[in-house]
């Protein structure tokens, strides 16, 4: 070929190769500006692309806010019978706060809030966006001050954020038909009448008597039918002979997660010999889908809160478990002869045991929904325990009663949660004895290694492992009573496991996001010197436990700098506290590692590629140049 030649098909290429260059370049920025219309904004006028939610107004016109930084919120009083038309105060140190009104029906505005630190000025824009109660994208329903729902308009919501929160498991589908309660308003309207229309005329009840598999199974599909705006229905797996691990979720958004919202649990019948706790879990479903319309507690409990209920853990051991037998060991065990809570990872030893169908299904259900509080369900004593149940001095083979406590960096919470629920049982928090021999509890409480060691238990796994913090709650000194004191247990236990419940509304909430506002998964946090940490969910979602104080939280995440903020925790509502990460500063085409913390083990160094900072086009064209030079003259 002749030299002309050869130039002139080079410039032919580099030309084409160029035009090309330029076409991907500008349909990608097409691309960025079609996401960046749909993403979700943070701020004190949320959008979701085509979701609309009317902000709430402030009847009295004294909502403020002063401050600027992370937000903290001025939201819901814990009890919706209190505070009512008082001024609630919120103080956010250092941060830009963010004032919602109360969730609950009749309470007037009110809320003040105060931001220590910076001042903001009118029309300035905060370093941390807000996520606003007041404007709350949750996909479903906010309630207004004088305490009806309205629908909120989502059509665009799964496209927008993908808020079909759901982790991979199957409803029950001959029972349910979750779209009929999606398709807006006036589908609302109807589903609360059929509430009304059930619980009235009788046909919508529950004996007190033990309901073996089938007749369990029925139950729930019975409630799942007569409320599919307030139950869903799904199995987490089976047990060893094949029974399912049924879990019903009682919300008013029983089939989405609700952004912003916590997701909580009960898991009952662990040992399929402690009967009550199954039982008690069926009557609390029932009391709770017919209290919604009745009962503002009950309702805005079930506004704000996804309720995942396990009647029985294991179902296979209570089919061979008698009645009236208050000690011994048969039914307690799985099919296959193991003891479920020895079965967990323990952080203080080494488990050897086999994982069983029915932990291996509980460890995945927890690893895929971000719980924040659980109680565990057991009988044979009258105590709420709390962890740690292992210590590093306990015996493998041999227990004893009133050994060392072994106390986790959240012994405050933990008891406060266990005194929970002690204190609103009228019989628990005697701390009497349940027979001669046995131990009594001061105030009904205990720390689990205190009482006696155990390896393997499943609320160190929850606590440890995913930063979920579970009580084990005894509810009666027989393992499995008479079925005619079910009405006697049910009463005794029905305020404490509705309270305790709303103390995953105590603490600190909020959202960790990037510079551009989007969501950061699997950030991890941890509150300053509290060193069992917890992780965002796929929508940058935390919550945290805590009592009232001033407190300091640390976030972490791949590829960005790490954070430090200061905040503050109320006793009558929640704090919003929302986090934006920067991008960490690189070396060497990698990020740079970031400080190990918690019982987390962070990745070291990722790589990454180095984008092109400046120049745009420009530079991708003269990189491309670049590249086919080296190629052709080589």
């Amino acid at each position: 070929m002749k030299p002309s030649s050869w130039y002139a098909s080079t410039l032919v290429v580099v030309f084409f190769y160029l035009y090309v260059l330029a076409v991907q370049y500008i349909r990608a920025e097409e691309l960025q500006s079609e996401r960046s219309s749909s993403r979700i904004t943070f701020d004190d006028k949320t959008s979701v692309d085509s979701i609309h939610v009317k902000e709430l107004g402030d009847p009295s016109g004294s909502l403020r806010s002063v401050g600027v930084g992370s937000v903290s919120d001025a939201g819901p009083s814990l009890y919706p019978t209190e505070n009512q038309g008082s001024s609630l105060h919120s103080v956010g140190i250092g941060s830009s706060s963010d004032v919602s009104p109360s969730f609950y029906p009749g309470s007037v505005g009110g809320d003040r809030e105060v931001g220590i630190g910076s001042s903001s000025t009118a029309g300035e824009t905060p370093e941390v966006t807000s996520y606003s109660d007041k404007s709350e994208a949750t996909g479903l329903y906010n309630p207004d001050s004088a305490g009806s729902l309205r629908a909120v308009e989502n059509a665009g919501l799964d496209r927008a954020v993908g808020n079909s929160y759901r982790p991979g498991y199957s409803y029950d589908p001959s029972y349910n038909n979750h779209n009929q309660f999606y398709s807006g308003g006036d589908s609302l309207s109807a589903a609360a009448a059929n509430i009304n229309s059930h619980h009235q005329d009788g046909s919508y009840s529950l004996d007190f008597k033990y309901h073996n598999y089938d007749k369990l199974t029925k139950f729930l599909r019975t409630t799942s039918s007569k409320f599919p705006n307030l139950t869903a229905l799904y199995s987490i797996g089976k047990s060893v002979q094949g029974r399912d691990l049924w879990v019903m979720v009682v919300s008013a958004s029983p089939y989405e997660h609700m952004i912003g919202k916590p997701d909580v649990k009960y898991v009952a019948n662990m040992h399929g010999n402690e009967a009550v706790g199954r039982e008690l879990m069926l009557h609390l479903i029932h009391y709770l889908v017919t209290s919604y319309n009745s009962d503002n507690y009950i309702k805005w409990l079930l506004d704000n809160t996804r309720i995942h209920i396990l009647p029985s853990m294991n179902p296979d051991g209570f089919e061979v478990a008698r009645e009236g037998q208050c000690d011994g060991g048969q039914g307690r065990y799985n099919a296959r002869g193991f003891d479920l809570n020895r079965n967990f990872p323990d952080y203080f030893k080494q488990n050897n045991k086999r994982g069983q169908p029915e932990t291996d299904a509980v460890k995945e259900w927890i690893s895929k929904i971000q719980f924040v509080l659980s109680g565990g369900l057991h009988g044979g004593a009258l105590v709420a325990s709390y962890p740690f149940d292992n210590t590093p001095n306990s015996s493998p083979v041999f227990h004893s009663y009133s050994s060392t406590p072994s106390l986790t960096p959240d012994d405050d919470i933990f008891k406060h949660l266990a005194l929970t629920y002690s204190n609103n049982h009228p019989i628990m928090s005697h701390g009497k004895a349940c027979k001669t021999g046995t131990p009594s509890f001061n105030q009904g409480i205990t720390n689990g290694a205190a009482w006696y060691p155990l390896t393997g238990g499943m609320q160190d796994f929850n606590y440890v492992w995913y930063g979920c913090m579970e009580v084990t709650l005894e509810l009666s000194c027989c393992k499995y009573p008479p079925a005619s004191e079910l009405p006697k247990f049910w009463e005794e236990n029905r305020m404490s496991l509705v309270k305790f419940l709303a103390e995953a509304h105590r603490g600190v909430h909020g959202f960790v996001m990037d510079e551009n506002g989007n969501p950061v998964e699997k950030a991890s946090l941890k509150v300053k010197s509290r060193d069992v940490g917890f992780q965002t969910t796929k929508y940058g979602e935390f919550w945290r436990i805590l009592l009232p104080g001033i407190y300091k939280l640390e976030v972490y995440a791949d590829g960005y700098l790490p954070r430090e903020l200061d905040f503050m925790v109320v006793e009558q509502h929640p704090t919003l506290l929302n986090v934006t990460l920067h991008p960490a500063k690189r070396q060497d085409g990698y990020y740079r590692p970031q400080q190990q913390h918690g019982y987390y083990h962070r990745p070291q160094g990722v790589p990454v590629n180095k984008p092109n900072e400046n120049g745009g086009i420009l530079s991708s064209i003269s990189n491309g140049f670049n590249n086919l030079v080296t190629n052709i003259f080589g």
